[in-house]
């Protein structure tokens, strides 16, 4: 099918919250559009159709685009590397392989590749023989979202609408709808591969990632396609073997290595007194010794006995009578002078 380039989305955009308002189709159906306004569109009974304000710019907004059926689908934004804020990746294809991925309404060239941009947690959709053009979607059976209703080019019955849901249909009559679909605005971002930001290739793997200071949404990058060969295809790695160490680095890992080899050796040692204290019981732990008994010492006293007195011995006194000289007893004789 042939396609209307709406212009380039480099940068994020901010999906207004309004447009998350989803809008039933009628009271008792159980489709809801997001991204829509009321207006006297004559292609359904409410005069819903898209609001301009639920796209991001377009290079020539004054551009006539037809509106008259909820999200027919505009064109396509190229380059688009950008999904809206809120929005995320739901599908993906190459133009370089036949059926390669989803089947967008918008052809694709052979170098190009596209990116659906779906509210998280939606799906892409489109069958060429069923639906007037590609389109989020998400089933709910259990779930609550912000509704309304269209009448007279206005809203109306604004509610937070409640799955499964009670409603009346005529008189007491009521029904109960246990599933509804919401639709919501598809995006349609294509690039090549020339249109990324340059990215950077290690030996372990090929990585590319866009980051905008204005935004917090990504997307999934796609697979390289043959105009632009990944380096990790060909089991090559960047040699890095001319690299040397610096002074700087040396030093640090001498440093590095020291304090290892400290902190290990107090680890050794604190091992080492936490097993000792372990075999070591404590004190208080230590069985407690009771004081051995004493034997008794019993004490007698003993009378003693009276002895009579004995006089002491005593030699009996002789009396000798004086012994004469003999005759031969000469008497002493002076010395001479």
């Amino acid at each position: 099918m042939s396609r209307t380039n709406l212009g380039p989305l480099t940068t994020a955009f901010a999906y207004p919250s309004s447009c998350a308002v989803a809008v039933q189709q009628c009271s008792t159906c159980s489709d809801f559009w997001q991204g829509q306004t009321c207006s006297d569109n004559k292609n359904n009974a409410q005069g819903v159709q898209d609001n301009t304000q639920c796209w991001p710019a377009r290079n020539n907004p004054a551009t006539a685009i037809s509106t008259g059926v909820a999200l027919n689908g505009w064109g396509v934004y190229s380059p688009g590397i950008s999904c809206p804020i809120g929005y995320a990746t739901s599908c993906i294809a190459t133009g370089s392989v036949l059926n390669s991925g989803f089947s967008f309404q918008f052809t694709l060239y052979k170098s190009e590749t596209a990116i659906g941009c779906c509210p998280t947690g939606f799906n892409c959709k489109y069958d060429p023989k069923t639906d007037n053009g590609q389109t989020c979607y998400s089933v709910a059976t259990t779930d609550s979202f912000s509704a309304a209703h269209c009448s007279s080019q206005t809203s109306v019955g604004f509610q937070n609408y409640e799955v499964p849901a009670t409603v009346t249909v005529s008189g007491d009559e009521a029904m109960t709808i246990s599933t509804v679909t919401v639709y919501a605005p598809l995006f349609q971002l294509v690039h090549q591969s020339s249109d990324l930001p340059s990215s950077r290739t290690s030996s372990s793997s090929r990585t590319t990632t866009t980051t905008k200071t204005t935004s917090t949404s990504t997307f999934a990058q796609p697979p390289p396609t043959s105009t632009r060969p990944s380096s990790a295809s060909g089991g090559h790695r960047p040699s890095t073997s001319g690299k040397k160490l610096s002074a700087g680095s040396k030093a640090g890992i001498g440093v590095g290595v020291g304090l290892g080899v400290l902190a290990l050796g107090a680890l050794l040692i604190f091992l080492f007194l936490r097993y000792r204290k372990k075999r070591e019981p404590p004190v208080s732990e230590m069985p407690a010794t009771e004081p051995q008994p004493q034997p008794e010492v019993k004490y007698t006293y003993v009378q003693p006995t009276e002895q009579p007195y004995q006089q002491p011995y005593q030699q009996p006194y002789q009396q000798h009578a004086p012994a004469e000289l003999s005759p031969n007893h000469r008497e002493r004789e002076e010395l001479p002078a």
